[in-house]
Formats: structure tokens, C-alpha cells, sequence
């Protein structure tokens, strides 16, 4: 099913499949959909799925809610650790968050775990802090 919301002012689709709208449904507590742009010694797409984050969330159904960050990750460079907790940063040259909102989250639940993915529809156009 899909889904529009506004998310850092920018809209957005969450098209969640008919397995995870059902998980969701089942869940007793809202899950956190937190889509992260991840900076560091490369560029990498995560949405991870969470209980709890400390970042605003915008509501997408009665259980499932999403965030956004751009961030960055100065002390790792590998990829397992940062999909099992490294410490991130702000990512600070970032001025507007809305210029790296996708355009697309996908959201996915197989084998008794919710997965996710996003895309963007047009190129980025990013504006730096000065």
C-alpha cells in the first residue's frame, strides 16, 4: 500500500508491501521506519527499523512512523559496524535536510524482519552551511 506524507517539508511515498502492513498492524507499539543518508569514506542508503530515535518522526500509519538524518561516521569505515550501532555525527555542511529526503521509501517484512530501501526521483541539489 502506499502512502504520502511531508517529510522535512518534502513530500514523499512509503509504499510498505501487504507482509509488512500486516506486521505493523500486529505490532503492540509504533515501530520507526529512521532513514538514514550516510557520509563517511563512502556514500551509503540505510533505513533501519527502531522502537525509539532521537530524531522528530512523522507519522505514516497507525503503527509505523519515519525520521530522516544525514550523517556521517569519522571513526569507521566499515559497513558492519555501522549497520550494528557505530556512533554517528551530524553531518554539519548539511544546510537543509530537504534537499537529501528521498523521494521513494520501500519497506519490506520476510522472514520475521522488516527491511527497507529508498530512491530519488531527480538529482540533488544540495545547499552547504556557510
Amino acid at each position: 500500500m502506499n502512502h504520502s506524507i511531508r517529510l522535512c517539508d518534502k513530500p514523499i511515498e512509503i509504499e510498505l508491501s501487504r507482509q509488512a502492513e500486516q506486521a505493523v498492524s500486529a505490532r503492540t507499539q509504533p515501530l520507526i521506519a529512521e532513514i538514514n543518508l550516510i557520509f563517511g569514506c563512502l556514500v551509503v542508503k540505510r533505513v533501519w527499523f527502531k522502537d525509539q530515535v532521537d530524531c522528530e518522526t512523522v507519522p505514516v500509519t497507525d503503527g509505523l512512523e519515519v525520521c530522516f538524518n544525514v550523517v556521517r561516521y569519522t571513526k569507521t569505515c566499515r559497513i558492519a559496524d555501522i549497520d550494528n550501532g557505530a556512533e554517528s555525527e551530524d553531518f554539519p555542511i548539511v544546510k537543509d535536510k530537504k534537499s537529501f529526503v528521498p523521494d521513494k521509501v520501500f519497506i519490506d517484512y520476510k522472514k520475521g524482519e522488516f527491511s527497507g530501501s529508498y530512491t530519488y526521483n531527480r538529482a540533488l541539489k544540495i545547499q552547504y552551511a556557510e
